[in-house]
């Protein structure tokens, strides 16, 4: 599957991203800008990916695996 499709199917179905092996940066933040909880499907979100889904819902926090300090920070900040 190309990243354009990855992307429309994301973009329409957050979690779709479960359905997508190795997804690239820009397919993740698509998933999580259309459902912010499509990020526990991520396996090792990037610190953007991470922010981006903690900027829209900072309870998404617990189903964020190895988030990075700023993040927790941000989240507590925002709690």
């Amino acid at each position: 599957m190309s990243e354009s499709e990855q992307l429309a199917a994301v973009n329409r179905y957050g979690y779709a991203i479960y359905y997508i092996k190795n997804p690239s940066e820009a397919v993740q933040l698509a998933a999580v800008k259309q459902n912010v909880w499509a990020i526990d499907a991520i396996k090792n979100p990037s610190e953007t990916v991470q922010l981006a889904a903690v900027n829209k819902d900072s309870r998404v926090i617990n189903y964020i695996k190895n988030s990075t300090i700023s993040v927790q920070m941000l989240a507590k900040f925002l709690s």
